[in-house]
């Protein structure tokens, strides 16, 4: 091996901080960090990194709603506010009217429900793609087509998909289904599923394909990233009020309600529709209201679990202990939580945003 190419062995292994400092090197080493074929490489060594999580905040200052995020280590979740956040600089969030559709190893995409667009952002780099605009793409009202986006990877060409199902008709609206990828640049049209369509949920990506839950009729539709075909996928029974597909321990999980009590099934064989399994029941406590959302973002087994009153409260569920995540200086609400990976991708395309700079309400 001579020593060019140990060095750049050596690249692939260092961090996105550090590379974006070498870009300034020379010409030529610039022009290798950027390159494609260094970015696919770096970024296959670097998912087998420990994840790292991404924070949304809101808060109100000076009249205004400001968004801004702060960056943890997997297992550093922020308990309180005095160790939680020490040596964290807050950031601005890359917009203000975006929510956030899903997050691929270092990848989140963003979609702007007031002009109907769609951002891939990473922030590890503070880069950013804008995609084009698709004629199909509206809020979510009932001035025009209910609109269901997935965010996906595709391992076997290495590409990150997006997917855009428009399925209630207004006028001269059709549904439509479509995907973009990174790859190609350009949006083009999919057979649409055959699943009944009405109020979709956000989509959750595992094991190579994405799932959306379909309220009514009550459902789970599937698209397999490979075969691009959408899929039907029968809910556990009994299923009683569905609030969520989520990810636990790997698998794709359904969170249900009875009553004062919510249950985590999760479909263990991915072949087989048939495969659910009641995995873990959650008692509320006496004001935390009903279970909205369960997330795995840890891989210690803590849940962090969003209830109607108490917001994000992280929970043991060997212990049976629950705490608090705490906000930054007592400033802000906490409204996302996602998983990333540090990488390179984007970086050479999109633009710079403005999350490379500390919060305005932060010292």
């Amino acid at each position: 091996m001579s020593d060019y190419d140990l060095i750049v062995e050596i690249f692939e292994r260092l961090p996105p901080k550090s590379l974006l400092r070498f870009t300034s090197l020379s010409k030529s080493w610039f022009s290798h960090i950027v390159c494609p074929n260094f970015i696919s490489n770096h970024a296959l060594r670097a998912a087998k990194n420990p994840q790292k999580l991404l924070i949304r905040h809101l808060t109100y200052f000076n009249k205004h709603v400001q968004n801004f995020y702060t960056l943890h280590s997997e297992d550093r979740l922020p308990l309180t506010s005095r160790d939680g956040y020490i040596g964290i600089t807050p950031l601005d969030f890359p917009g203000y009217n975006f929510h956030i559709v899903g997050s691929c190893n270092g990848i989140i995409c963003l979609y702007d429900h007031e002009i109907h667009k769609i951002t891939l952002w990473n922030p590890s780099i503070r880069r950013k793609l804008t995609l084009p605009h698709h004629h199909s793409l509206r809020d979510f009202s009932s001035n025009g087509p209910q609109v269901a986006i997935g965010f996906a990877f595709d391992l076997a060409t290495f590409d990150y998909k997006i997917v855009k199902i428009s399925y209630t008709t207004y006028g001269r609206d059709a549904p439509e289904s479509s995907i973009y990828t990174i790859n190609t640049g350009v949006w083009r049209v999919i057979a649409f599923p055959t699943t009944p369509l009405n109020n979709v949920s956000l989509a959750c990506f595992v094991n190579g394909a994405l799932y959306w839950l379909v309220a009514e009729p009550g459902s789970i539709m599937s698209f397999d990233l490979s075969t691009e075909v959408f899929g039907t996928i029968p809910l556990p029974e009994p299923s009683w009020e569905v609030t969520q597909l989520t990810i636990i321990k790997g698998y794709l999980a359904v969170v249900t309600n009875e009553g004062s009590d919510s249950w985590i099934w999760l479909r263990r064989e991915y072949n087989n529709v048939a495969s659910w399994s009641r995995d873990l029941k959650l008692n509320t406590g006496p004001y935390e209201g009903r279970i909205s959302r369960v997330l795995q973002p840890t891989t210690d087994g803590d849940l962090v679990l969003t209830t109607q009153s108490e917001g994000y409260i992280v929970y043991d569920p060997v212990k049976g202990v629950r705490s608090r995540l705490a906000s930054v200086k007592g400033l802000s609400i906490i409204v996302d939580i996602v998983k990333y990976k540090e990488n390179l991708v984007l970086l050479n395309r999109g633009t710079g945003c403005n999350g490379d700079q500390p919060c305005r309400n932060q010292s």
